[in-house]
């Protein structure tokens, strides 16, 4: 919850004026116009009615006018005519305007007074007339003439009521002109004001028009088009463009909406290439420990390194030193980009390292170190890179089984310096050199090892057919000699003494055979005079089963190489005879300019394995003493395969 409103309060912060106060500005101001253009209609409406009622009034008050006139006509007709004629059917029209004659004068009144002051007091007096021409001339008219009263004089009688009604008509005349006048102005005014609504409203709703389209393209400017464009570049994000980014351009809470986007972008963006360096770091330190588990040569595990990490670090140089004990480094790996000219120092190159230096430091504290000023520089690697522009360099100590055994530095020739951590970066590959080399010692130790058993037994054997040879063999011939002597020196009739003693140097001949047999078994003397190939096909002509060469060894090589293949040879043909029951043994021996192939194949039980007690674990151990390799297919019965290389170029 705090969190939530120190975020609210920042909000408030950002956008002290946002889109929030403009939106209700606008709303306001849409609002405002709107409501005064009900207003004004409103007020063209209520000018209308009252137009329309003052019409109204008029016409009705004309109309009232026009009954009031019509009844004085009627009166006085009726009233004439009784008067003339003395007939009493002239009397009945003028008792109905009798009647209704005061109604309709109050009328009259009422309704002029309705219309304005003045048209009232005309009402009024036309009304007074009307009412006293009936009250005080007609009907006392009437009733005299009904009395037949002779004192009344019917010419000056009719004579004066006719001037009565005249000077009544013209009254009414006057009324009704004024009120005709007013009429065709309260028509007027009603026209003007319905025009002056009809336009005060178009302009109304024009003006509504145009600030709800203002308010719109305002709320699309500031409002749609962002939000549109936040979610084309949340789209994008999504599929993984990391690179997109939105204008900064618009106010208020928008405004922070497209910061934080493109702050996440950056944020992402960042996370992706940090994530892309861990995992190509991870790739390439998978790649060399590939190599280091596969046991290669160390001179390859220096060039993988130096690539690897002179692409990772993107560097100028990348050089692996190793420590001399003589104040010596040699260059064992480096690396430097296909666009650089300048070469790299070769591998092999020896350099002096005394003086200042970086490796001189790390050779020192036996800790990383890094050097941004090479002008300075006084070693044998210092100086190369002063002449190469070389500006900065991180370098990471190689440790071996716990003792320095050497460096690995990154150069640099940007005016930069370089990033932060990358000491830290190199020390896992540094820890994979070392790792390389403690094995590849401790497999040179053990091959050393195995070769010193192999030369030893190989040794030993020869000795021993020395010793047979010189010793034992020749004992037994000078004792054969001296046996046949005896037997021709036996006198006649001693047959049975000369039968036991050709007995006994015949056996005595057979055990010389089994002694030179033996002794040949442990180290041919052919082997040594004629070499491996002669020595081989000796071998197959006493085998006990077929063996088909096919030799291609003309030249002689060291002895103990010939030695180790003459015994594989001799071994894989007796294991096949002993235990694999084969009927044809095949050999095949290709002396190549890099190695020596060797196949031995025969067509037994199979089912060999090293380890299972076949023999074959002393082949292997004589093979990878040499520095080979040897791969055995031995398909449970289908026969048994030897495959045999022992590399040259190192020897």
């Amino acid at each position: 919850m705090t969190g939530w409103l120190s975020r609210r309060s920042q909000l408030r912060v950002d956008a002290p004026g946002g889109l929030s106060r403009r939106l209700v500005i606008a709303s306001a101001l849409l609002a405002l116009l709107m409501a005064a253009t009900f207003l004004i209609l409103f007020g063209a409406i209520a000018g209308l009615r009252n137009a329309a009622a003052l019409t109204g009034r008029s016409e009705e008050v004309l109309s009232s006018a026009n009954r009031l006139e019509r009844l004085i006509v009627d009166l006085e007709t009726g009233e004439r005519g009784y008067i003339i004629t003395h007939d009493e059917s002239f009397l009945t029209p003028w008792e109905t305007a009798r009647a209704i004659l005061p109604d309709e004068a109050a009328d009259f009144r009422r309704l002029g007074a309705e219309i304005n002051r003045y048209q009232g007091r005309r009402a009024a007096l036309i009304s007074e007339s009307v009412m006293s021409y009936l009250q005080d001339y007609s009907v006392p008219l009437v009733a005299k003439v009904r009395a037949q009263n002779p004192g009344v004089k019917t010419t000056p009688a009719v004579a004066d009521g006719q001037r009565r009604l005249n000077r009544i008509r013209v009254d009414f005349d006057q009324f009704v002109d004024v009120q005709r006048r007013l009429a065709s102005g309260y028509e007027q005014r009603s026209l003007e004001a319905s025009r002056r609504a009809m336009a005060m409203a178009g302009a109304a709703a024009i003006g509504s028009f145009v600030l709800v389209f203002l308010f719109t393209s305002y709320l699309t400017r500031a409002l749609v088009r962002p939000v549109r464009r936040a979610s084309i570049m949340a789209g994008d994000l999504a599929r993984g463009e990391l690179g997109v980014c939105m204008p900064e351009t618009s106010l208020g809470e928008i405004g922070v909406l497209e910061r934080a986007f493109n702050t996440m972008a950056r944020s992402l963006q960042l996370s992706h290439a940090k994530l892309r360096r861990v995992a190509d770091e991870q790739a390439a330190l998978r790649r060399v420990a590939t190599l280091v588990a596969r046991a290669v040569s160390p001179h390859e595990v220096f060039e993988a390194v130096a690539t690897e990490l002179g692409r990772i670090l993107g560097a100028d140089f990348i050089v692996i030193i190793r420590f001399e004990p003589d104040r010596m480094e040699t260059v064992v790996g480096s690396w430097k980009p296909e666009e650089n000219p300048e070469p790299a120092p070769p591998v092999g190159s020896c350099w002096s390292l005394e003086g200042r230096s970086l490796e001189s430091v790390v050779e020192r504290t036996g800790r990383p170190a890094r050097m941004t000023d090479y002008q300075h520089a006084t070693s044998g690697i210092g100086v190369w890179a002063r002449t190469r522009g070389i500006q900065s360099g991180a370098g990471s100590p190689v440790v071996v089984e716990g003792r320095l055994w050497g460096v690995m530095i990154a150069f640099s020739a940007t005016g930069e310096p370089q990033p932060e951590g990358i000491e830290s970066r190199m020390i896992e590959y540094t820890e994979l050199v070392g790792t390389a080399i403690a094995n590849a010692e401790s497999r040179a130790k053990l091959t050393a090892a195995r070769a010193r058993l192999v030369a030893a037994s190989d040794e030993t054997r020869r000795r021993i057919e020395r010793d047979l040879h010189d010793g034992a063999q020749q004992r037994l011939v000078s004792l054969g000699l001296e046996l046949r002597a005896a037997e021709a020196s036996v006198p006649d009739g001693h047959e049975v003494v000369r039968d036991r003693i050709g007995r006994t140097v015949t056996g005595l001949a057979g055990v010389l055979e089994d002694l030179q047999d033996i002794s040949r078994g442990l180290h041919p003397a052919i082997l040594s005079k004629g070499g491996l190939q002669p020595a081989i096909k000796a071998f197959a002509r006493r085998a006990a089963v077929p063996v088909e060469l096919n030799l291609h060894a003309e030249r002689r090589l060291e002895e103990r190489l010939e030695v180790a293949v003459y015994y594989i040879v001799a071994e894989a043909v007796t294991n096949a005879i002993r235990h694999a029951d084969a009927s044809v043994v095949r050999i095949r021996l290709d002396l190549e300019d890099d190695g020596i192939r060797l196949l031995v194949e025969d067509d037994g039980v199979g089912g060999a394995a090293i380890g299972g007690g076949s023999g074959l674990i002393g082949l292997k151990d004589r093979v990878e003493a040499l520095g080979g390799v040897i791969e055995v297919e031995s398909p449970s019965g289908k026969g048994t395969s030897i495959h045999v290389r022992i590399p040259l170029w190192d020897r």
